[in-house]
């Protein structure tokens, strides 16, 4: 896949641009996955030159910016999941892209188009009077017309891995985040192959390289293996092998995380055969430091970069749900990302590190 860059539009660096959800606002909470994805983009806007980005509340107005940048959620899967119906507030919200008159613009996906989404519910019970109110047609044409981005600007360095690795992004990276992919996967398939495949980077072209991946195996599979812990230092040693052979000037592996403890309610969507996790908290811990110290002991030898978790992330013996998404989730919660994406500095908690 070929990236598609926000600079190449030519958006004037002293544009007024508003970052919104389509269909509802974005999270606000500030232990949110979700909006911890919107942050990103903010904070990677802000660092290519875009000082004056500013991600919309619930009844924010479009009418003060010149940019709209809509970002469909970081769980969105091809289509628009309505909770409640067309409603007054998303019959609101999409009259607003309606009217609005300055760039649109989406992340990481092609927009869907709302005034045919619409339509196909216009004598729904639930359906709001005022959709009778919009001109689906204008609504659609300005979706079809609306540029999508996968990143902001080309860069020579990449956090690449699952839906953790953004959790360790660092201004001057873009970032190529991939739910679902696993190490086992990655190393069948070829590390080489799958970052170009994934990313749409040549390796020769990448200097900088922050891998992040193995945490969903650890969750869900090792430990349906035979032999756990053999094939989980074995995988640490593909992975030392296959970066070795990239010949990336500049390498970091990230390690993986400590295990939270089993009480943890997790969402439906984070289950793998009917279960949140597979072996208990101790033999997946095991399976972590077996990783981790095989990373270590590789890093040394390679001339590699390990990014290590703070301590305090697993003071008690399991990781901290202070550190975690709010209310359930396996991810981080932005407020332990490497970088502090509001205040664009290292996060005090691994500065200490």
């Amino acid at each position: 896949m070929k990236p598609r860059f926000f600079k190449d539009f030519n958006v004037s660096k002293e544009s007024k641009i508003a970052i919104d959800g389509l269909e509802r606002v974005i999270p606000s909470r500030k232990r949110s996955h979700n909006a911890g994805w919107v942050k990103l983009y903010k904070n990677m806007l802000y660092n290519n030159g875009w000082k004056n980005v500013t991600i919309l509340k619930k009844d924010d107005s479009y009418d003060k910016f010149d940019v709209l940048i809509v970002s469909l959620g970081v769980s969105y899967g091809g289509s628009v999941n309505f909770f409640f119906g067309v409603d007054e507030n998303v019959c609101w919200r999409f009259s607003r892209i309606e009217k609005f008159k300055g760039q649109i613009f989406v992340m990481n996906h092609d927009m869907p188009l709302a005034g045919t989404v619409v339509k196909k519910r216009i004598d729904n019970n639930s359906t709001h009077h005022t959709a009778f109110n919009m001109d689906l047609g204008v609504l659609d044409q300005k979706c079809k017309n609306t540029k999508t981005f996968d990143q902001i600007s080309p860069s020579t360095k990449l956090c690449f891995g699952d839906s953790h690795c953004f959790s360790t992004y660092r201004p001057g990276y873009n970032v190529c985040r991939n739910d679902g992919l696993t190490l086992y996967s990655i190393l069948r398939d070829g590390v080489k192959e799958v970052i170009e495949a994934r990313s749409g980077l040549k390796i020769e072209d990448i200097t900088h390289l922050t891998f992040y991946a193995g945490n969903i195996d650890i969750r869900h599979h090792l430990m349906r293996q035979e032999n756990p812990v053999d094939t989980c230092h074995d995988m640490a040693i593909e992975l030392s092998s296959q970066l070795r052979e990239l010949k990336i000037p500049h390498v970091e592996i990230v390690q993986a995380l400590p295990i939270e403890n089993e009480s943890r309610k997790l969402p439906k969507t984070g289950y793998y055969k009917g279960t949140p996790f597979f072996g208990t908290q101790q033999e997946r811990q095991f399976l972590v430091d077996t990783f981790n110290r095989a990373i270590d002991r590789i890093s040394l030898e390679e001339n590699f970069t390990i990014f290590k978790w703070p301590r305090e992330f697993n003071s008690s013996g399991e990781l901290d749900f202070e550190f975690m998404e709010s209310p359930k989730s396996v991810h981080l919660s932005p407020l332990s990302y490497r970088w502090d994406l509001d205040n664009n500095i290292t996060n005090e908690i691994h500065d200490k590190e």
